[in-house]
């Protein structure tokens, strides 16, 4: 699998909104370009593993049985294996964000407690580490958190 670079940004922390309810949503779409850096990643990195002998000669015995196995397969069939791999990542990502986003109780700790996530993201100075702002992602937003995976699909799906 080789290494991906993250994604890079055409903002500075100086040119953020000012307005905190705009910076928030450009600051969800850093987090949203992220995700989905990801998951192209990912989605990646499994048809790699299927169509190269040696990237799969890198993985453990046990890691690569299941490669080899969809490598074993038909083009065709590989390329349906793909799809349904891309579509589990998804998946995966949107139950993962609706998750993320539950303001209620639906996520029981025992009888008299619920448990509910935070996402903070944290912007610092390169230069010495400090943490210059900081924004809670999953709250705050103009829509329910887990309802921008259409927005960030249209976006950055393919980047």
């Amino acid at each position: 699998m080789s290494y991906r670079r993250p994604p890079q940004f055409d903002i500075d922390f100086e040119t953020l909104p000012p307005d905190p309810a705009e910076r928030h949503e450009e600051l969800v779409d850093v987090f949203g370009r992220y995700l989905f850096w990801l998951r192209n990643w990912s989605v990646s990195a499994t048809q790699e593993l299927a169509e190269s002998e040696e990237a799969r000669a890198k993985l453990g015995t046990i890691w690569r049985k299941k490669y080899d196995e969809l490598a074993a397969l038909t083009p065709e069939q590989r390329g349906i294996a793909f799809e349904i791999a891309e579509a589990s990542v998804d998946r995966f990502i949107q139950l993962f964000l609706t998750m993320m986003a539950d303001m209620g109780t639906d996520q029981r700790l025992g009888r008299d407690h619920a448990i509910r996530f935070n996402l903070e993201m944290e912007i610092c100075d390169v230069e010495n580490g400090e943490v210059v702002d900081q924004e809670t992602i999953n709250r705050g937003g103009k829509k329910f958190f887990a309802n921008y995976w259409g927005r960030w699909l249209n976006q950055f799906a393919r980047e």
